[in-house]
């Protein structure tokens, strides 16, 4: 499909006219061109569009490998393996799957266990889910905004290993940390990446792979937590092969023919309904 490199109106108001779809898709992709995350409202907005008609859009595109659909939307393929979003940018995307994540999660979690939470987004979400329990638990986490999330709450025994933040995000990196790890023995990992696929999970920085790596060791079990988005996709750092993560927790995009595939590889594959409903509910309640 030819792209025409035109640019969506950058105002609020919505184009006074209509378009043909091939067109009208066309448009769709000069703006996944510029932008990693679109809504299917911000869309049909800036098109003069429904949000049926957008939704439609999206879900052809997606089907020949264009985005990915999310919760209300869709994302941009990522195109090469050293590719990591924005911070800021990841926090506001598929925020709605990331919830859903998080509860499945918690939900697992027994009074007066040890667990690991990763750095990443979905990792932000997690730690609010925790914060909402009230069994006692000894969290460790190398995420300053969870560690923030999670500061003197009655219920957790909060444990943060040394290191320097890396610029741009939230995460604490170095010697210091992993040397700490190396020490510890816990229940539960939580585990975050950039992407996965049936090798096993991977992210984009060594220093942060060399680290999950030792909290991999240091747990019992290893879940891996991850949006749809990040599934069937590859980065340049190997976590660790799919052989040592126990249980992947999703959410309901993830397609059919995926979840049989990765039902095969883990113990358990969970995937974490929707408050709302579907993407499609969302998309027509939004209309």
């Amino acid at each position: 499909m030819k792209i025409a490199r035109m640019a969506l109106a950058a105002d609020n108001n919505a184009p006074d006219e209509d378009f043909l779809p091939a067109e009208r898709r066309e448009k769709i992709m000069d703006w996944f061109s510029a932008n990693h995350v679109g809504s299917t409202q911000e869309l049909a907005k800036r098109l003069n569009a429904s949000i049926s008609t957008i939704r439609r859009d999206l879900d052809l595109l997606a089907s020949e490998g264009l985005v990915k659909r999310t919760h209300g939307g869709a994302v941009r393929i990522r195109q090469n393996t050293t590719y990591e979003q924005l911070t800021d940018e990841a926090r506001i995307t598929s925020v709605e799957e990331k919830r859903a994540i998080a509860r499945a999660a918690v939900s697992i979690l027994q009074p007066g266990q040890s667990i690991i939470i990763d750095s990443k987004s979905t990792s932000h979400q997690l730690g609010y889910a925790v914060a909402e329990l009230t069994i006692p638990l000894t969290v460790i986490t190398n995420d300053v905004h969870v560690a923030s999330t999670l500061a003197n709450k009655d219920h957790i025994s909060l444990v943060v290993p040394g290191g320097t933040c890396r610029h741009g995000a939230y995460v604490l990196l170095g010697e210091t940390g992993t040397r700490f790890v190396r020490e510890l023995n816990c229940d539960h990992y939580f585990l975050c990446t950039h992407a996965v696929d049936t090798e096993g999970p991977t992210d984009t920085s060594i220093d942060l792979v060399q680290l999950q790596r030792e909290m991999v060791r240091a747990a019992k079990e290893t879940t891996l937590v991850v949006d749809s988005s990040k599934f069937a996709s590859r980065v340049i750092y190997n976590v660790v092969p799919m052989q040592k993560i126990k249980r992947i927790i999703t959410d309901e995009g993830l397609s059919l023919e995926e979840r049989e595939r990765y039902e095969g590889l883990v113990d358990e594959l969970i995937i974490a309904p929707y408050v709302d409903g579907s993407p499609s509910d969302m998309d027509e309640q939004s209309d």
